[in-house]
């Protein structure tokens, strides 16, 4: 599956939806739509990951990169729409601090069940 993106850009403001897969070979558009909104004064970045089927390391370091640059300036990025998988990836790799996501599912079960597992 391929990779899109819909950015709106309102300075000081971006809003990115990606729809598809976020992997090594389309996380270079990421990037580069990212360093455009940074580009044109956008310090409040936040990515909709609703449409999101696959994320890789590659495209959660562009991410990383973005809050770190953002951070530096005084800006934010933020995370919507994040699915559990989204959120245990985050978790997995200590990113869920860095970007202020909330806490992941830890048990399948209650992935399943839509609460705690028992």
């Amino acid at each position: 599956m391929d990779l899109s993106i819909d950015m709106t850009l309102d300075p000081p403001t971006g809003i990115l939806a990606a729809n598809g897969e976020l992997d090594i070979f389309s996380a270079h558009d990421v990037a580069i739509s990212l360093r455009e909104a940074l580009a044109l004064g956008c310090s409040r970045i936040v990515i909709d990951v609703a449409g999101v089927s696959f994320i890789d390391a590659s495209a959660l370091g562009v991410f990383a990169r973005a809050h770190a640059s953002l951070a530096a300036e005084g800006g934010t990025i933020e995370f919507v729409e994040a699915s559990p998988q989204f959120l245990r990836l985050c978790s997995i790799v200590r990113l869920d601090k860095v970007f202020g996501l909330p806490e992941a599912v830890v048990s399948p079960r209650a992935a399943f069940a839509g609460g705690s597992a028992g």
